[in-house]
């Protein structure tokens, strides 16, 4: 039971129960809680990276124990579910994003002193339930750490953000709510359609990605999948935040404080992605394959007016939340080709998008806390009292707009690769996208790093020695899989091939 993926998820939650012991005077122990803690599941995320066979399509490090049996539960049929947990190239990637976004947001957690006893307790749940959502196998499982994500991010939000925080988490929490609900009522049709087959209600992934491939028409209808598959990828848009669902992000990246915008945009927004492949190509590729090109125009609106809404932003936080819906509409058409470069460069924009969002939200709170603003027109001349932080912010901005040898720009080459050899007119519009990023990215930039420095920041600091460690980190991962995809490209590429051979049936 005690295997490495099931220390690796709960390690983090053992950390939030010592923290009920420690006195909420005691900073410093409860700050090293929590960093030892973010940092051991980070060691053990590194070691099933060392252990990982890249070259099977079948998951690892694999537990799987019976929890609930009932039998005749529903219509005659028995319910089984599992304590089911594993890792294959889909989850493996998410799993060191989840456990490097973690570790290095405690770092840039270090100066919260209000109330840091119940902040950390709230934020090491979290991490359990972001580590919970990429290993488990069964869907009820995963629901249930889906939840413990929810509940956390709205007390984080409600409790330490900015001076909306109250309505911003409560809009958070109705938006992720409502998704929650719809991925709900999938899993279950999914769960009892497969159940037609086999007599029994079982909510193992691969169990019921496996029925369908065999089920024929007249088990499982071809419109049953279809509507399966629009009710999930409707709760995906909202848990997303793709348009039109998208508001939610943006406010609350604006709130959140700068550690939490890490997590949120880092790895908290990929869990809806992570969903569309795993459960809406693993178990229904034939009805992604059928509404291929709704998927395509809506990640083309996504590309387009996630850039149009963001050269209008006078907020740093807002840019960067309408940057990100922009990188996952990206996301979108390389999914909707079904090939495999553009699934490859599909999974490549989650986990670029993941480092890119935890280096530019961690950059713009060590700007917040040295100038107390982020509105742009308040801003300019930073580069000459801070440039290791304008330098950083740049790479950040330029690896964002794509620029040759860094993750951004290997995500959207393979992307719109597999989009032009499927949707060549709607992959053509969504590359207007990439010149309108270019443009706000580099006016925003030099509006905030360049001309003349208002007197009140002649003496900032710059940089200290702790912020240099997220931001190398951060950026030495940008360039690693710029220059060298294939770190990530060998991780994902057999699990990537078995899902296009479901295709077709």
């Amino acid at each position: 039971m005690f295997t490495l993926l099931t220390v690796l998820t709960f390690l983090p939650l053992l950390g939030a129960v010592i923290l009920f012991f420690v006195p909420r005077e005691s900073r410093s122990l409860i700050r090293a809680v929590a960093f030892l803690a973010t940092l051991g599941s980070l060691v053990l995320a590194l070691v099933a990276f060392a252990g990982f066979q890249s070259g099977s399509p079948d998951m690892q490090y694999t537990v799987n124990k019976e929890w609930i049996h009932i039998s005749n539960a529903f219509l005659d049929k028995s319910l089984a579910i599992s304590y089911n947990m594993g890792i294959d190239g889909l989850s493996m990637p998410l799993v060191l994003l989840t456990a490097m976004t973690s570790v290095l947001a405690v770092v840039a957690s270090w100066r919260i002193e209000k109330r840091a006893k119940e902040y950390f307790i709230w934020f090491l749940i979290l991490v359990t339930g972001m580590f919970g959502v990429f290993t488990a196998l069964d869907l009820f499982l995963f629901f249930l750490f889906l939840e413990m994500t929810l509940i956390p991010m709205y007390f984080l939000l409600a409790i330490w953000g900015g001076e909306r925080r109250g309505p911003v988490a409560v809009k958070f929490l109705i938006y992720r709510g409502l998704a929650s609900v719809g991925i709900l009522i999938a899993f279950i049709g999914l769960a009892y359609q497969a159940a037609n087959a086999t007599g029994t209600i079982t909510l193992d992934v691969l169990q019921i990605a496996q029925t369908f491939k065999q089920a024929g028409a007249d088990v499982i209808s071809t419109g049953m999948r279809q509507g399966l598959f629009l009710l999930l990828f409707l709760a995906i848009l909202i848990e997303e935040a793709f348009v039109p669902f998208h508001t939610w992000l943006p406010d609350s990246h604006e709130q959140a404080p700068s550690a939490v915008s890490m997590v949120l945009g880092g790895v908290l927004v990929k869990i809806g992605a992570y969903v569309l492949l795993r459960v809406g190509v693993g178990v229904l590729p034939d009805a992604v394959q059928h509404y291929g090109t709704l998927i395509a125009a809506l990640g083309v609106i996504n590309i387009i007016y996630g850039a149009l809404v963001a050269m209008v932003q006078n907020d740093w936080r807002r840019l960067l939340a309408f940057s990100t819906i922009s990188h996952m509409g990206v996301f979108l058409i390389g999914l909707a080709s079904l090939k495999p470069e553009g699934l490859q460069g599909a999974m490549f924009m989650i986990v670029s998008s993941g480092l890119l969002s935890g280096l530019l939200f961690f950059l713009t709170g060590a700007i917040y806390e040295r100038t107390e603003t982020l509105e742009i027109r308040e801003l300019g001349g930073l580069s000459k009292p801070m440039p290791v932080l304008s330098g950083f912010l740049l790479a950040g901005a330029l690896a964002s707009l794509g620029l040759p040898g860094m993750s951004g720009f290997v995500s959207e080459i393979l992307s719109f690769m597999g989009a032009f050899a499927t949707f060549p007119k709607l992959a053509a519009c969504g590359t207007l996208g990439i010149i309108l990023g270019a443009v706000y990215l580099l006016w925003a930039m030099q509006r905030t790093t360049f001309g003349p420095v208002r007197a009140a920041r002649e003496g900032i600091r710059d940089a200290t020695a702790l912020e240099y460690v997220p931001m190398v980190l951060f950026l030495a991962m940008i360039i690693l899989i710029g220059v060298y995809p294939a770190i990530l490209g060998d991780l994902v590429n057999q699990t990537l091939q078995s899902l296009v051979t479901r295709i077709g049936g």
